[in-house]
């Protein structure tokens, strides 16, 4: 889905994956944001499609755009000579993560409040402590990275740091049931490819946005794997959520032991795509994993994991930062 623009013909047109802006419109209106903030979105941030095709057409329609949104996507083919915060092809790209590559985190853009939605502002941060001398089995280069997921979307993501300085991010999101969960991912580059890992945070964030005021979410991530010592403290996720004066959900220690999280059964096949002989590390984490779409309930998954870990293929694995 998060592939680059389809060819100009109709000949295998099945097969081909849609237009990168006309995906992200597809999906904004699957999650209920008007069309007056989608056309808004593209105005404000000069985006295009390369192409819309018949089946962005089909895609479109079947998610309800009207024909003036339609209309306008039209319009704009072939207008917009650049968008530097969308995935250029459908391949992974084969750089190297750079030193500076390997610091940094941010997020995706999307379009801010307007109209019945609401402005979300997210705060997500990580801490990284040192390692003691006396404690030879503590990870000494740590390469968990802390992802943030809303309603199965990506958000945000930080490298855990030894201040534990924010990353921010803001997205414009439907009242109602919002669900937030947290996941922990490496990747490495190797000479077959990308290895993936991932551990879900078994705590399932749930809360109620009502129309109104703006809403501010603070997730922390606290000294995280071999460094968490005190398995009396319930974990080492902590999060606040406002809106206006009200405090929707707040927790100030989560998750429980980070030995027992599960892997994403999505990722562990992914890290063994054509294995003759299947390995014994694939049977232990299949044996223990869970599926993406397990891990939501009444806000639902919105994107598959499938479509995520394209998606991230795209950034090397390290989304842009706005």
């Amino acid at each position: 889905v998060l592939a680059g623009g389809a060819a100009g013909t109709e000949s295998g047109a099945s097969d081909l994956p849609l237009d990168p802006i006309v995906s992200q419109v597809v999906k904004m209106l699957h999650a209920d944001v008007s069309e007056p903030l989608i056309l808004q979105w593209l105005e404000a941030t000069g985006r295009g499609p390369e192409d819309v095709g018949s089946q962005g057409l089909i895609a479109l329609s079947d998610a309800g755009a009207s024909e003036e949104l339609i209309s306008g996507l039209l319009g704009l083919v072939g207008k917009v000579s650049s968008r530097p915060s969308e995935p250029p092809s459908t391949a992974a790209t084969s750089l190297e993560p750079s030193e500076e590559n390997a610091t940094r985190s941010g997020s995706v853009p999307e379009p801010t409040a307007n109209g019945s939605s609401l402005e979300a502002r997210f705060l997500l941060s990580g801490k990284r402590a040192w390692v003691d001398e006396d404690e030879p089995d503590s990870p000494r280069e740590e390469r968990w990275s802390v992802y943030l997921y809303l309603d199965g979307e990506l958000i945000a993501w930080t490298r855990p740091t030894l201040q534990g300085e924010p990353v921010e991010a803001r997205r414009a999101i439907q009242p109602g049931r919002r669900e937030l969960r947290v996941v922990l991912q490496r990747y490495e580059e190797l000479r077959r490819g990308w290895s993936y890992e991932s551990l879900t945070v078994p705590t399932l964030v749930a809360f109620e946005a009502r129309p109104g005021d703006p809403i501010e979410i603070e997730v922390d991530m606290k000294r995280i794997w071999g460094l968490w010592r005190n398995r009396k403290d319930g974990g080492p996720l902590s999060y606040v959520i406002r809106q206006g004066s009200e405090v929707l959900a707040e927790n100030e220690g989560t998750g429980g032991n980070p030995d027992r999280w599960q892997p994403v059964c999505e990722d562990v096949e992914a890290n063994f795509p054509d294995a003759q002989r299947v390995p014994r590390a694939f049977r232990s984490s299949m044996s223990r994993c869970v599926r993406w779409a397990a891990l939501w309930s009444g806000a639902g998954e919105s994107t598959s994991r499938k479509e995520i870990l394209q998606g991230l293929a795209e950034y090397d694995f390290e989304p842009p930062v706005r």
